[in-house]
């Protein structure tokens, strides 16, 4: 009897130990399945749809193909990259460089575009930070150039070589506007760590500058501050040594475009409700002469003998002024919209921003003040035949509204560069 009792417990221990091991096994089964789906989940799609599941291949370097690989590549770029590699704007783009594209992130206080060889490149700085970024026209790269800081810029003036810019900060709780040159430089540090092309020095120039101007070939800036008396302009290195003093003035609100060595178109600012005047300033004789006088002035000129003008009111008429004689264009734009051809001065071509339909109010002011907003096309303008034809269809193109403003075009004309009065960022426009 003890015997079959002992016979019997020892079966039951047998039976216990088997539902142990089953227990275990179906655990590790469970724990298995679990890390396998977790290791085999795909990322989010553009779409927003989450994709489950695994591929043997995908953990077998034998089992890829080279777009896999190259994704892989790419993948690691990003991840390995400090700080500025991190940074979203900083990536690389294998397709094919759009015609029209934004190429900012953020606001932009101001860019350039100029030429190395057959190449375009554009430098601008954003408003937030005071960052420089830079982007070339045969790739989709966005390169990250400093690590300097200067926080709520509101516009920058670059030098036509991309070395440096003026930046314009406003003081704290004031309304006083302090003006900066900061001058790029090749970086010397041989670390790969947070490392980027260029260190910046900084220089102050004097507290109240109001207009900026650069002269064609970027040797001189014309400035001018206010008093009590009126108005004192200035011309200075860019870093604001060997300032002088060339006129004064009674008035105090100007626009001023340096136009070539000895010359500086310059401009009231104007309103629907005033007379806006026109002048041609010799800086070497310290003269103004009176080009063009008409309600809701926007003067853009080319050369001494020729400007594009827009006069205000309910539209805004865009005209050619052509050695003093007046020409209608039947173009409704502002001619700030506009930017002339680096080509023969005889031959005047120009490429303008043109709205598809001007809302109704008094220009300039409306667009001036932010009121409205415009829906642009660019066309180009032959100014000696007076013909225009359609370049592009902005909105078409991007799939956004976007208002022109500060047009600038590249040295050997292939490309424009313009931001979006909307929200600020920057695109660039291939002429083709």
């Amino acid at each position: 009897m003890s015997q079959l009792l002992l016979q019997a417990e020892r079966q039951l221990q047998e039976i216990n130990m088997m539902k142990k091991t089953l227990l275990i096994i179906g655990i590790l089964i469970i724990i298995g399945a679990v890390v396998f789906l977790v290791l085999g989940q795909k990322p989010q799609d553009e779409e927003g749809d989450n994709r489950v599941g695994f591929s043997i291949r995908d953990y077998l370097p034998f089992g890829k193909n080279d777009e896999d690989i190259n994704q892989d590549l790419f993948d690691e770029y990003l991840n390995n990259q400090t700080d500025i590699g991190s940074d979203s704007q900083n990536y690389l783009n294998y397709g094919p460089v759009p015609k029209l594209r934004k190429v900012s992130e953020e606001p932009v206080a101001g860019a350039v575009v100029f030429n190395i060889g057959t190449t375009s490149v554009v430098r601008f700085v954003e408003k937030g930070t005071g960052n420089v970024y830079e982007v070339k026209s045969d790739s989709n790269r966005v390169d990250r150039l400093t690590n300097t800081t200067i926080p709520k810029i509101i516009r920058a003036f670059w030098l036509p070589d991309g070395s440096g810019f003026l930046a314009q900060t406003l003081l704290s709780n004031t309304e006083t506007i302090e003006t900066s040159f900061v001058e790029l430089k090749k970086s010397i540090s041989t670390s790969t760590y947070d490392s980027v092309p260029f260190d910046t020095t900084i220089s102050q120039l004097p507290t109240g500058i109001k207009e900026i101007s650069i002269s064609p070939k970027g040797s001189k800036v014309f400035y001018y501050t206010t008093s009590n008396s009126g108005s004192e302009w200035f011309i200075a290195n860019p870093d604001g040594t060997k300032e002088e003093l060339v006129y004064s003035h009674p008035l105090t609100e100007w626009l001023p475009k340096w136009i070539s060595a000895n010359v500086v178109a310059i401009q009231t600012k104007s309103s629907s409700e005033s007379v806006g005047v026109g002048y041609l300033f010799d800086l070497k004789n310290q003269k103004l002469e009176k080009i063009v006088e008409t309600i809701g002035l926007s003067f853009n000129t080319n050369s001494e003998s020729a400007s594009l003008i827009s006069r205000g009111g309910s539209s805004s008429e865009l005209l050619l002024n052509k050695n003093n004689e007046f020409t209608e264009l039947n173009i409704k734009t502002l001619a700030d919209k506009c930017v002339w051809l680096n080509e023969n001065k005889e031959e005047f071509s120009a490429f303008c921003a043109v709205p598809e339909e001007m809302p109704r109010g008094n220009y300039p002011d409306i667009w001036y003040q932010g009121i409205v907003f415009t829906n642009d096309v660019i066309e180009k303008i032959e100014i000696h035949s007076g013909i225009s034809r359609k370049i592009v269809d902005l909105t078409d193109e991007s799939g956004e509204k976007i208002d022109v403003v500060d047009i600038a075009i590249s040295p050997d004309n292939t490309h424009t560069i313009f931001r979006n009065k909307i929200d600020g960022y920057l695109w660039i426009l291939r002429l083709d």
